[in-house]
């Protein structure tokens, strides 16, 4: 039986994807697990060359902005939870109607930490990463493929989304 690792989020459901699940499927017995790194809910890098966050508040003003802040991010932080699981459901129901095994789980944001995780536990026939298409791909930027191909012993394939007529 081959066993296939999908790394994606935003990108589970789409067509791109679909038709390399079942091209997969299609080559015999196979099963499936999907990790779905969440997606952060934003991507500030710490750089403080702007404005200064607290400048002119009192110590009040800055606690009560925290904390505001906190929570905003804490609701973001679960909102991107929740699509994942979603996501995740609704392509692990899709391999099993395609007539595949499959099961999968919500990992670290960040998606080379998930892999490694998931690889030390079991092994697979073929990593297949789905990511948007190149222009809009953090994990493209991040060169994500060849940072798993070298932690990797099975063979990595890139697959990326097709962009929008309207894009």
């Amino acid at each position: 039986m081959d066993k296939y690792l999908i790394v994606a989020n935003q990108t589970l459901g789409g067509e791109t994807l679909d038709r390399t699940v079942r091209e997969r499927i299609e080559r015999g017995d196979s099963s499936f697990y999907v990790l779905v790194p969440m997606t952060p809910p934003h991507h500030e890098s710490g750089w403080t060359g702007g404005f200064v966050t607290y400048e002119g508040m009192s110590a009040d003003e800055m606690q009560a902005w925290s904390k505001q802040d906190s929570e905003r991010r804490q609701a973001m932080a679960e909102e991107a939870r929740s699509l994942a699981e979603q996501r995740l459901t609704q392509m692990t129901e899709a391999i099993e109607r395609a007539g595949a095994q499959a099961d999968g789980s919500v990992c670290d944001a960040d998606p080379l930490v998930a892999v490694k995780e998931t690889m030390a536990e079991r092994s697979y026939s073929e990593v297949i990463i789905s990511t948007l298409p190149a222009r809009l791909s953090r994990w493209l930027k991040l060169d994500l493929p060849s940072r798993v191909a070298r932690v990797s012993d099975a063979p990595v394939t890139t697959i990326e989304a097709e962009a929008a007529a309207d894009e």
